[in-house]
This record gives structure tokens, sequence and C-alpha cells, in this order.
């Protein structure tokens, strides 16, 4: 008996369609990821003078809380009051799984120079009442 070979002459194509699909996934991801960490930012807000000031550390999953000059708190780009606050931070401990326990959340307040210390000491009670531990304020150097 013989047996023969068959090739197949057919060409073959590489479907490109989940690729383009991969893709605008990344741009998508990229696209709203940069505008996340565009929240943490305000514009013309100065900081205070501090010589003791080091540079800050880039931490995963901190929460920043901004005070501007008019002493409006801002969190990820809204205006809120300090019951947002607080109801901003119970939703970031609730995540964690924490119950009543501390939370190594770490947490950024970043204060105009120009506005009253009471939002900004608001904002700390809060965040102690809370049993966050991690706070740390923004400043910079007199360079």
């Amino acid at each position: 008996m013989h047996v023969t070979k068959k090739f197949h002459t057919e060409d073959l194509e590489l479907n490109m369609t989940p690729m383009i699909d991969i893709v605008f996934q990344l741009i998508i991801f990229f696209l709203v990821v940069s505008e996340i960490a565009s929240y943490d930012r305000i514009e013309n807000l100065t900081l205070p003078l501090a010589d003791q000031a080091r540079p800050e550390k880039k931490l995963k999953n901190r929460l920043v809380i901004n005070v501007n000059k008019h002493n409006q708190i801002i969190i990820a780009g809204k205006q809120r009051t300090i019951a947002d606050v607080e109801r901003y931070l119970r939703a970031e401990k609730s995540l964690q799984n924490l119950g009543s326990n501390r939370s190594k959340q770490p947490v950024l307040i970043q204060a105009d120079r120009n506005a009253k210390w009471r939002v900004v000491q608001d904002i700390v009670e809060t965040a102690n009442k809370l049993k966050f531990w991690r706070l740390s304020f923004g400043a910079k150097t007199k360079d």
C-alpha cells in the first residue's frame, strides 16, 4: 500500500483583530491612569517652606488630600467637606478590611501656606479618629 503525504498549499494568515483590541485597551488604561494621577496635583498650590523637608517618596496607593488658599478641601479633583473626608477615609479603610484596627495607608496632606490651620487640623483629627497613622504634610525647601 502506497501512502502519500498531502501538503497544504494554503497561505497562513495572522489575525490582527485581538492585537488591535489589546492596543486599544492599553491606550484607554494609560489615559485613565494619567487622568487619575493628575488629580493629586492642584494648580496654584503654594506649599509652606520647611528647612527639614525631604524629597517625597513615591508611595503606591497613597491618599492625597489638598487644601487650597480658599480653605477648600479637594480630593480627586473635587471639592469636599470635612464630612466627605471622613466618608472617604472610612471607604478607604473598609477596602482594606481592617475594621477597628490601625490603617497602614499613607495619607499626604498638601495645604497651601495661606490656608487656615483649623482646616488642616480637622483633617488630621478625622484621620486620627479613624486610626490612620501614616500622615505626611506637603512642604518645600527654600531652594
